[in-house]
C-alpha cells in the first residue's frame, strides 16, 4: 500500500487534521455513539472512526475492535479511502490487491468485508474515514450506502464542532491576562483551568495609577453556558470597576447582570480588590466567593471576610466594602472552588496553599504549584488561581 506524504495536497490534508487537535485524545461519547449505531444498523462485526496521519492511523472511536487505538498507515484499510476521497466498498478484502500485506488481512481472523466513507475537515480536506468491517464477504445496497454517508456526515459535524470549540477556547484565553504583572512593588499571576473545553471561571487585573485591581469570578455551572455568562460578566465588571468607586461599581454591575442571571437561573461569585501599591492598603468586596486568603512568608495565613451573597441571588443587595493591609512579603491568594476538589476539606486546602507559598519565590511559582493539583487529577470543576504578592 503506497503512502503519499510529499505532495502539497497531502501536506495540506495533514495540516488540517492536526489543526483539529483530535489526534491522541481520549474516547468521547459523541463519536462512540456513532460507531455503536453503525455496527448495529449494518449488522457488521465492527465499526470505527479512523483518522489518517502522515504515517499512522489513529482510531478515535471503535465498536468491536477490542480497543484498537493505533495502526501503521501501511496496514490501514481506511488510508485507501482517504487517498481516494470517495466511498470505498470492498466485498472481499482478502482478494483485493489494494490491501495486500496489511496485517488486518494477513491475520488469522482476517477482515473480509470493508466499507469506508471519507471524513472531511471543515475546510474540505479528507482526514479520515467512518468504516465498517466484517469477517465474511458481503455488499452494501444503495440504501445502505446512503445511510453510511449520512452517518459520516454526523462525524464531520462533530469534527467541525471540535474546531469551533478550539477557536472558542482561544478567544476565552484572550479575555484573561496573557502574561504576569511585575512592578518594583508588586507582582501578579493567574491561571484558569476549565474542567471542559470552556469554563465559567475568569480572572483579571488592571493597573490604575498607584493602584492595581484584581478580580476572580466563578459562574455557576460549566461548559459553554457558563462561558457565555462569564464573558458577559467580565465585560460588565471590568467596565464598572474601571470608572467607579468599588461600592458604586458593584451596584452598577449587579443592576446590569441580575436580570441576565435570573433568566439563566445562575449566579456568580466574585472577589474584587484594589491594592495601593505603595502603602499596601487593600479594599475589597467578596460577593459569595469566600476563597481569598492573605498568606504570610512564615506559612501562616488569614482569610478575608465575606461582603454578602453572590451576584444574582438577592436583588438590590448592598455589598460591604472591607479593608485590610497587604504587608511587605505577603501574598493575596484567590482561588475558585474547583481548587477545593483536590483536598479533603477547606482547612486542608488552605494549609496546603500556605505551605506552597513558603516554597514559591514568586507569584508565578505559587500559581504554578497550586495549579499542579488541577493538572494532575481529573478535574470535576473549573479551577482558577490568582496571586498578588507585595515585594518584601
Amino acid at each position: 500500500m503506497t503512502v503519499k506524504t510529499e505532495t502539497p495536497e497531502e501536506e495540506a490534508r495533514v495540516r488540517a487534521l492536526h489543526a483539529l487537535h483530535i489526534l491522541d485524545t481520549p474516547r468521547e461519547e459523541r463519536y462512540d455513539r456513532v460507531v455503536r449505531i453503525a455496527r448495529e444498523v449494518f449488522g457488521v462485526k465492527a465499526a470505527a472512526v479512523n483518522l489518517i496521519d502522515t504515517d499512522r492511523q489513529f482510531t478515535k472511536a471503535e465498536a468491536g475492535l477490542d480497543g484498537l487505538i493505533h495502526a501503521t498507515r501501511t496496514d490501514s484499510l481506511c488510508a485507501r479511502t482517504v487517498e481516494a476521497d470517495e466511498m470505498l466498498v470492498v466485498p472481499d478484502a482478502v482478494t483485493d490487491e489494494r490491501f495486500t500485506g496489511s496485517s488486518f488481512i494477513t491475520a488469522p481472523d482476517p477482515v473480509r468485508f470493508y466499507a469506508g466513507h471519507p471524513l472531511h475537515a471543515p475546510g474540505g480536506e479528507t482526514v479520515g474515514s467512518l468504516c465498517l468491517v466484517d469477517d465474511h464477504p458481503r455488499e452494501l445496497d444503495e440504501r445502505e450506502r446512503r445511510l453510511l454517508g449520512e452517518m459520516a456526515g454526523w462525524v464531520e459535524r462533530e469534527l467541525a464542532t471540535a474546531e469551533e470549540m478550539e477557536r472558542a477556547e482561544q478567544v476565552q484565553r484572550m479575555l484573561m491576562p496573557r502574561t504576569g504583572l511585575t512592578t518594583p512593588t508588586i507582582e501578579a499571576a493567574g491561571r484558569c483551568l476549565p474542567a471542559r473545553s470552556l469554563g465559567g471561571d475568569f480572572y483579571d487585573w488592571m493597573v490604575q495609577g498607584e493602584q492595581v485591581q484584581v478580580m476572580v469570578a466563578d459562574v455557576m455551572g460549566k461548559g459553554i453556558p457558563a462561558a457565555l455568562l462569564a464573558a458577559s460578566a467580565r465585560a460588565v465588571l471590568r467596565g464598572t470597576f474601571q470608572y467607579n468607586a468599588a461600592p458604586e461599581a458593584m451596584a452598577r454591575a449587579a443592576g446590569a447582570l441580575t436580570p441576565l442571571l435570573e433568566n439563566a437561573g445562575a449566579f456568580i461569585t466574585t472577589f474584587i480588590a484594589r491594592l495601593h501599591t505603595c502603602s499596601g492598603d487593600l479594599e475589597y468586596i467578596d460577593a459569595g466567593h469566600g476563597l481569598a486568603l492573605i498568606l504570610r512568608p512564615d506559612g501562616t495565613w488569614r482569610q478575608l471576610a465575606s461582603s454578602g451573597p453572590p451576584l444574582g441571588v438577592v436583588p438590590d443587595w448592598t455589598w460591604d466594602l472591607h479593608t485590610d493591609t497587604l504587608q511587605p512579603g505577603e501574598t493575596l491568594l484567590v482561588v475558585s472552588d474547583g481548587f477545593l476538589d483536590f483536598f479533603a476539606d477547606l482547612e486542608e486546602a488552605v494549609a496546603t496553599a500556605a505551605a506552597l507559598n513558603t516554597l514559591a519565590t514568586t507569584a508565578e511559582e505559587l500559581v504554578a504549584l497550586c495549579s499542579d493539583y488541577a493538572d494532575s487529577s481529573v478535574a470535576q470543576d473549573d479551577t482558577t488561581v490568582l496571586a498578588l504578592r507585595r515585594a518584601a
